[in-house]
């Protein structure tokens, strides 16, 4: 039962954070923010999970447990969410500004941060990280 509550959580997260925009509007040159993150850690409702505690849940291998963003060069993005059953996808663009990653997907946009190396995104009681 624990299981099958946390997959759902997951799921639910992961299904958040996209409908929130994982996106952005074009950030026209190179960026030292350009490059290939892959999902660390979830905290929500006070509770902090690492990826291999995500996968232990989700009932599959850490192997198994990719969550990936891809800010390409050229402005756009990619989030393959390879986490569950149902795998996720989605692409649109992106800009960097200062500290601040700005995403958009699907007519909507989010902020995240960006420093050392480390992506957060913080929407609704959810906080999620991304490490390059």
């Amino acid at each position: 039962m624990k299981k099958n509550v946390w997959t759902k959580v997951l799921s639910l997260a992961l299904a958040l954070v996209c409908v929130l925009g994982l996106a952005a509007c074009g950030n026209g040159g190179t960026s030292k923010a350009a490059g290939t993150y892959r999902l660390q850690t979830i905290e929500m409702s006070g509770l902090n999970m690492d990826v291999a505690q995500l996968a232990e849940t989700a009932g599959i291998s850490e192997d198994e447990f990719k969550v990936v963003l891809d800010l390409k060069s050229d402005g756009s993005f990619t989030l393959d969410a390879a986490a569950l059953e149902d795998s996720m996808s989605m692409e649109g663009t992106w800009e960097e500004s200062g500290s601040d990653i700005k995403l958009t997907a699907e007519g909507n946009t989010t902020t995240a941060t960006l420093a050392d190396g480390v992506i957060t995104f913080a929407e609704e009681g959810i906080t999620m990280t991304f490490k390059k």
